[in-house]
């Protein structure tokens, strides 16, 4: 079988993997299932926690600016994580970093002293919360990144709309590192085989690469290494993903 370009790693990354100190991070991505009518997060750590204690965090959605009846609004939101609640605790439309653009956030809540684990598998992507809206699919619907105008501190409304996750077993505070997947599109849109890949073969080999690729990343200590082998992490996961 002919080896997908994505999964070649180089020698020398491989050597830095082994003798370099961890780092944890975990990815988010959104996606909208059909059947249900759900817009769906999901997050993919590279490592599991230990222990596995959240502290918080925020999970923000960037929508196409929208008023009256296409205005984006949140319905019937679920956890996915048993002892954990997700509410919409901020929005913020059309700023003027992105007038385009609303800007949803989302927090968790847990009750009792001790919150409750996640249970997480290193890059195994997990289903966190989903939701529903009245406007139904939303081309466009996406997470906030760091690069986000909007995510430019101080910004124009005096908020903190970046996406983060600090849990105990994860040190240095936020770990979120990025997001991973498309924009959602609605309808029956075609995805290039170059993107989704179909090949049971391929797709079991891509997920091996990214088992592997999950766990060498963490070891790496140069960051600039550590973010080229983030891209084509990240390149791995989106071909896994059809939606």
């Amino acid at each position: 079988m002919k080896t997908h370009p994505s999964i070649q790693i180089s020698i020398a990354l491989l050597a830095l993997a082994i003798t370099s100190p961890s780092v944890a991070g975990v990815q988010f991505r959104i996606s909208h299932d059909a059947s249900s009518k759900e817009y769906v997060v999901y997050m993919t750590p590279d490592t599991v926690p230990s222990p596995d204690m959240v502290l918080s965090s925020q999970v923000t959605l960037r929508v196409p600016h929208g008023i009256d009846k296409t205005r984006f609004n949140i319905d019937t939101l679920t956890s996915a994580v048993t002892g954990i609640h997700w509410v919409n605790h901020s929005r913020v439309d059309a700023p003027v970093e992105s007038p385009d653009a609303d800007y949803l956030s989302f927090g968790l809540l847990y009750s009792g002293g001790k919150p409750p684990p996640f249970d997480w598998q290193a890059g195994k992507e997990k289903r966190i919360f989903s939701f529903k809206s009245a406007v139904g699919c939303v081309a466009g619907v996406t997470l906030i990144d760091n690069h986000d105008p909007f995510s430019q501190l101080p910004n124009s409304a005096n908020t903190n709309p970046g996406n983060e996750f600090s849990n105990i077993g994860w040190l240095g505070g936020n770990s979120y590192t990025g997001n991973y997947g498309k924009p959602i599109t609605c309808g029956n849109v075609p995805t290039p085989s170059s993107i989704c890949e179909k090949n049971p073969l391929l797709l079991s080999a891509i997920k091996r690469e990214v088992s592997v690729l999950a766990a060498l990343i963490n070891k790496i200590g140069s960051i600039s290494q550590r973010q080229t082998l983030q891209k084509k992490l990240n390149d791995l996961r989106s071909s896994l993903q059809c939606n």
